[in-house]
Order: C-alpha cells, then sequence, then structure tokens
C-alpha cells in the first residue's frame, strides 16, 4: 500500500480524534483547577493522538514505515504508562475524599415530614392520569358504551393503583 494513502488515512483518524484530544487539552490548560489524575489521563490523550499525528506525518516524508510505526509505539507506550498513573492517582484521590467525607460523619440524616405529601402528590398524579385515561377510552367511540364503560373503569383503576403503589414505595424509602 502506498505510503501517501495510510498518511490520508492517518491524517483522518486523527482529525476525528478531537472529540477526545480537544478535551483533554482543555484539562490541561486548565491547569490546577482540574484534579492531577485528570490532569494526567489528559496528557496520556494527547500524546497518544500527538504520536499518530507524527507517525502520519513521517509516513509522508519518510519511504520506510518503521519510523512512523516506532513514533507510533512510542507514544502507545508512554501514553499507557501516564495513564496507569493516571489511574492510580484516582485511586488515592477516591481514598481521601472518603477519609474526608468519613471523618465528617454527621450521623443520619433528620426525617421531614414531607412524605404523606409526597404520597399525595403521587395520588393526584395518578387520578390525573387514570381520569384522563378513562375519558379517551369513553370518547374513542366505536362499539357499544357498556364495554367502553367497564374498560375505562378497569383501566382508571388500574392505573390509579399502580400510582398509589408507586408512592407508597417512595415514601417507605423516604422514611428509612
Amino acid at each position: 500500500m502506498n505510503h501517501t494513502v495510510l498518511a490520508i488515512g492517518t491524517a483522518a483518524l486523527t482529525a476525528s480524534g478531537c472529540v477526545w484530544y480537544l478535551p483533554a487539552i482543555a484539562d490541561l490548560q486548565a491547569g490546577a483547577d482540574r484534579p492531577r489524575s485528570t490532569r494526567t489521563a489528559a496528557a496520556a490523550c494527547v500524546l497518544w493522538w500527538a504520536a499518530l499525528a507524527l507517525a502520519g506525518g513521517l509516513l509522508l516524508v519518510v519511504s520506510d514505515w518503521r519510523p512512523a510505526a516506532q513514533i507510533a509505539l512510542a507514544g502507545l507506550v508512554g501514553g499507557t504508562a501516564l495513564r496507569v498513573r493516571a489511574l492510580w492517582d484516582r485511586r488515592r484521590e477516591v481514598q481521601e475524599t472518603a477519609a474526608r467525607w468519613a471523618a465528617l460523619d454527621a450521623g443520619p440524616a433528620p426525617r421531614s415530614g414531607r412524605p404523606p405529601l409526597a404520597l399525595a402528590g403521587w395520588l393526584v398524579v395518578g387520578a390525573a392520569v387514570a381520569s384522563l385515561g378513562a375519558v379517551a377510552i369513553l370518547l374513542s367511540g366505536g362499539g357499544a358504551v357498556v364495554p367502553r364503560v367497564a374498560l375505562a373503569a378497569v383501566s382508571g383503576a388500574g392505573v390509579a393503583l399502580a400510582f398509589l403503589l408507586i408512592g407508597l414505595g417512595n415514601v417507605r424509602r423516604q422514611g428509612r
């Protein structure tokens, strides 16, 4: 395969990778506003893509493909090493954050008197949805009136019961 074709393919791949390396560059420019693990991971990303772009440029200039492959491999190895370091830093940051939160240990959150209000909200919404569904069935026409009324009543009761059960479950979870 011609080196020009490989270089064009590499350039297209590198251009499409902007969804990764542009945010990574922004993370690097943010400096100390970002955690160390984020900056290290961003450096790994930029290194991977820069090595690939450089390899594509070498494919146009040098007649042999080996230097381009060596540059791409060096970028891959260096980026992988940086990414492993970023994971290590991230684990340490998570442990430090967990220790800080454990030091605060405010105890359980006080219960509020809102669960009955939340249940009332679920019941109002359920009644509204059930009523609208029943009205839609009644106004749909087609067929005898008695089966439509029965279907409207059963489906309305089912929807209202579903909302009631969801509301009770929600109140129960909030009460814990």
